[in-house]
């Protein structure tokens, strides 16, 4: 294997490629990206733990199998970086926050085993918004992320360190976790892709839970079909997670492009609370679809102005039972607005909690009636663009409004209905990236995959940011 190193954005499908033709080397790639953490990270402050050492010596058994013609999977040699909140087995795992500043994982997360076995390469665990507890990944103990777009702006959370590392080309994919759309929301404000699979599709074990039953494991990636490939890699039952599911079908059976799609514009989607360049943005895309050839109708999602006060009580609870032996012995460990919202937890009333949970199979169900006749649901994946680092508000149509709120307003109510969703970048707002979310219906992640690779086409590939 020689030649010249491949591009800095190649995909992993294309660095596949390269290496089963002898054109690129999996130990040179790794080493490259390795060069680029240590060149990069001091600006962007994407990773918090660096594996060296170890991502040289796995990609020099990729290599070794390419050159004995037995790659093991379909991202063998692909360099991936991890959120800081996935145990990979012998590293920290701080989950961005001071208390388990020396927490050394005991085994490999299924997610990250996963990925391994289809031979991936772990390079680092990247930076993120304590205890993925916000939107802005501007850690207090860490560092803020830094947008490589505009390093004056946040990356969006809580999954910060995975976008900035796939919008800066440091790694073609990562893993990432989202609560209230904490995938979708860096994805959208980096420029990348995004997707947040259905609720138990992919295992939670050795992730450190924000909500149980909100989390949900997903992707950032360059493309489409890096997306799909991790999916592929990664979904299925885990006898070790009671939440996911029994069945071991093919969870996205084709990668093919979709020539048309039938797209539900949610009609009720908060226009008051949303920038108008970036509902301006939306529109635009919207009617991009439609000179492509798809169908684009307003839907009206039922209950979907309801959902907040049910996602609520769910997300605060969970977070703070996990939280309780550490907001008890060492309040001061944490940053001010995690332990802020962790205490609010200590407020819900046991009758709200069940509620909101006994409340869930008949909002799915509404939410389900509303996408009959579309393939997919559309609206902008945040309110605003990526907001200055260190704002606490933003002004949309001459109000304040918090950050927390504008960025995850659009995101969270599909954590509630656990369906899937992607971002997909859709141009920009004053310079700065946003995203178009699009939602499926429950466990039809091939219908956003084929639409994802179309996007390609339609909406336009996924944009390279300025040297960062």
């Amino acid at each position: 294997m020689s030649g010249p190193l491949p591009d800095r954005y190649s995909t992993a499908e294309s660095l596949v490629r390269s290496y089963l033709d002898g054109a690129a080397s999996p130990a040179a790639v790794v080493k490259e990206k390795l060069r680029l953490v240590e060149a990069l990270n001091p600006r962007l402050n994407a990773f918090i733990t660096v594996l060296a050492d170890s991502a040289v010596r796995a990609a020099e058994e990729s290599e070794r199998r390419y050159r004995a013609g037995r790659p093991i999977g379909s991202l063998d040699g692909v360099p991936v970086a991890v959120k800081d909140i996935f145990y990979v087995q012998g590293v920290r795992c701080t989950a961005g926050s001071k208390i388990l500043a020396d927490n050394i994982a005991p085994y490999d997360a299924p997610a990250v085993a996963r990925l391994k076995a289809a031979g991936a390469v772990i390079i680092g665990t990247t930076n993120l918004h304590e205890f993925a507890a916000g939107t802005t990944s501007d850690n207090p103990h860490y560092g803020a992320v830094r947008n490589p777009w505009d390093q004056s702006r946040v990356a969006g959370g809580s999954s910060g360190g995975s976008a900035v590392a796939v919008a800066a080309g440091i790694v073609p994919l990562a893993l990432g976790t989202d609560t209230a759309g904490s995938v979708r929301i860096p994805a959208a404000l980096c420029g990348v892709l995004g997707l947040k699979p259905t609720y138990g599709l992919v295992s939670r074990l050795g992730v450190i839970p924000l909500s149980t039953s909100l989390d949900t494991v997903g992707f950032l990636s360059r493309s489409a079909s890096d997306a799909r490939a991790a999916l592929q890699a990664t979904a299925g039952h885990d006898p070790e997670d009671m939440t996911t599911v029994t069945s071991e079908a093919p969870w996205v059976q084709s990668g093919a492009p979709m020539t048309s799609a039938r797209v539900g514009a949610v009609k009720n989607r908060f226009q008051d609370l949303v920038d108008p360049s970036v509902e301006e943005n939306f529109e635009g895309s919207m009617a991009r679809l439609r000179r492509a050839g798809c169908t684009v109708t307003e839907v009206e999602v039922d209950g979907l102005g309801e959902v907040y006060e049910r996602w609520l009580p769910i997300r605060r609870a969970e977070a703070t039972a996990f939280h309780l032996r550490w907001l008890g012995s060492s309040p001061e460990l944490y940053g001010e607005d995690v332990r802020n919202l962790l205490e609010l937890g200590r407020d819900v009333l046991a009758v709200d909690y069940v509620s909101a949970i006994n409340a869930r199979p008949s909002f799915i169900e509404r939410a389900s009636s509303s996408m009959k006749g579309v393939d997919v649901l559309a609206l902008p994946t945040t309110c605003v663009p990526a907001p200055r680092v260190g704002d606490a508000t933003v002004k949309v149509n001459g109000k304040d409004q918090s950050v927390y709120s504008a960025l995850n307003r659009l995101t969270l109510p599909f954590n509630y209905f656990g369906f899937p969703a992607l971002s997909f970048p859709s141009g920009f707002v004053r310079g700065m990236p946003v995203g178009v979310q699009f939602v499926g219906k429950l466990f039809d992640e091939s219908t956003l995959s084929r639409l994802a690779a179309a996007c390609e086409g339609w909406l336009g590939p996924v944009a390279t940011p300025p040297a960062a």
